[in-house]
């Protein structure tokens, strides 16, 4: 009997800072405005050589190390993104490359910014499934800043540079995975999105300053979705753990804003020392900002060996899930 949970976690964010005073030159929003509309005080952002797959190879190492395997025992690499160095081959390939590990199989999720979570699901899966896989690499890639209009007042404030990892492994019985939700709310698929390189919009690619190769976001519809989706999909995989809320020691949200975790917290009637927060020194990391979180909690020994871990986060289109398990170590 498989019991996957993971035994590992790193994470990656680039040197460069941006803070809100620096940002506040670009686009004209006054850094109190900018903390109080988001609670973020900086991001990281790559400089102009640093590049996906650099980012998602050092936070792997990182998680790796944290496992104290051989990067040779890795059986599959996942990688949830949509800012890969090219719009194909997978990121996950790229990644697998630097790392050097042969014959690991390779692909990408694209879930935005429940896209780490999810990986995490499909290995969990993928471990149960096969008897040929022992370990798997997950890693969450965020290559945000190049896609971002930093003029835009309203975009610009939201996001940040990163990555994260797990590895996922056996950790037996009593350890791992309790249970996962996974829902979408479609309606308002257009509310989030970046429409230059898709098929639809492939010509803008290339063109200068064209409004198509940015983030679109509506910030309200964002809030409107997590509040009203995230705790339906919370109770769905608490009901197939057999659990209930009250038995979740810890729960790591995406950092999307943190007045938004609050609000949810909140609204969940949780007091805010059962979270972590992230998005204030990182920003929106989208699909790494589960992993980093994660990793930070681990190592500030906010999560220890036996305690109920609940990870929850929403993506545009809109994508909302949730997984819970005992952690092992």
């Amino acid at each position: 009997m498989i019991y996957p949970g993971i035994v590992g976690t790193g994470f990656y964010v680039p040197k460069n800072i941006l803070n809100n005073k620096k940002l506040s030159k670009i686009n004209k929003v006054s850094p109190k405005d900018i903390y109080d509309k988001t609670g973020i005080k900086e991001r990281r952002i790559v400089d102009k050589k640093e590049t996906a797959s650099e980012m998602g190879f050092k936070a792997a190492l990182k998680a790796i190390n944290s496992a104290n395997i051989n990067k040779n025992e890795i059986d599959q690499v996942i990688c949830s993104t949509f800012s890969g160095d090219y719009i194909y081959p997978a990121l996950a390939c790229k990644i697998s490359q630097k790392l050097k590990i042969n014959f690991a199989g390779c692909f990408d999720v694209m879930a935005n910014c429940t896209g780490f979570q999810t990986a995490v699901n499909i290995a969990f899966n993928n471990l149960k499934i096969s008897k040929s896989i022992r370990n798997i690499l997950v890693i969450g890639v965020a290559l945000q800043s190049r896609y971002i209009d930093w003029k835009d007042p309203h975009s610009s404030i939201y996001f940040g540079d990163g990555a994260s990892a797990s590895i996922i492994s056996n950790v037996g019985k009593g350890y791992g995975h309790l249970g996962s939700s996974l829902i979408s709310n479609t309606s308002v698929y257009d509310s989030v999105r970046m429409r230059g390189g898709g098929s639809s919009f492939s010509n803008s690619v290339g063109k200068k300053k064209n409004y198509k190769q940015f983030y679109e976001i509506s910030g309200l519809e964002v809030w409107k979705q997590v509040v009203t989706f995230q705790p339906k999909n919370i109770n769905l995989a608490l009901k197939e753990a057999k659990l209930e809320l009250k038995d979740i020691d810890f729960f790591i949200f995406h950092q999307a804003n943190k007045n938004l975790i609050k609000f949810l917290m909140n609204r969940l009637s949780l007091p805010m020392n059962k979270t972590h927060i992230t998005v204030d020194k990182f920003a929106n990391t989208a699909d790494a900002s589960i992993g980093i979180t994660l990793d930070d909690a681990v190592k500030k020994k906010k999560i220890k060996k036996n305690d109920i871990v609940l990870l929850s986060g929403v993506g545009a289109g809109f994508v909302f899930g949730t997984t819970i398990l005992k952690w092992s170590f």
